[in-house]
């Protein structure tokens, strides 16, 4: 373990996975691996899109399976599989061994090939995230508001009440006198 006195880079502007590399080596953060891996346990089948820890080097972060060279995987298959990180790119290396893990599930493998251009996921639109919901309260009240219906004096309907249902105590009568008879 080291430290180091880092002058002008905000503490935001890094974190922890983050490797000092010689610029002359062309570094190059990854979204895309493909990896060859055994599976030690898992209760169930592991298939496309499955995703889990990655664990490699000084790298801990989410991915997906994107593809693999069998249809699904058990406790014991091996199998070749291409990542993707979920959240950011890494710098990784042919090679290197990883660990892959989720709840249960544990496999290891080594990363045997990186895809430096794949494209980043699409994330949507930063408009699309700050529209404000649709609000179906104040949409009825505006309306209300502006739209307000005033009943016409002159308008009359024509109005006959007349009940062909007998109400509640003559109901009672009539089956208190059927049972009496």
């Amino acid at each position: 373990s080291s430290s180091f006195a880092l002058k002008k880079i905000k503490r935001g502007e890094i974190r922890k996975g983050m490797v000092l590399v010689s610029p002359s080596s062309d570094p190059q953060g990854v979204w895309e691996f493909e990896s060859e891996i055994r599976v030690l346990h898992h209760p169930t089948t592991i298939s496309v899109k499955y995703q889990a820890m990655v664990h490699t080097g000084s790298i801990r972060q989410t991915a997906s399976i994107i593809t693999m060279s069998v249809q699904h995987m058990r406790t014991g298959d091996k199998a070749i599989c291409r990542f993707r990180f979920i959240k950011n790119p890494e710098y990784i290396k042919e090679g290197a061994r990883m660990v892959f893990r989720e709840g249960r599930t544990k496999a290891v493998g080594n990363i045997i090939k990186v895809y430096p251009d794949a494209p980043a996921p699409y994330r949507g639109n930063k408009r699309d995230k700050m529209k404000p919901k649709y609000n179906a309260r104040r949409r009825i009240k505006s309306m209300n508001d502006r739209d307000r219906i005033e009943p016409d004096p002159n308008l009359t309907l024509p109005v006959s009440v007349t009940s062909t249902t007998p109400t509640r105590f003559e109901n009672k009568t009539n089956i208190i006198a059927t049972l009496s008879t």
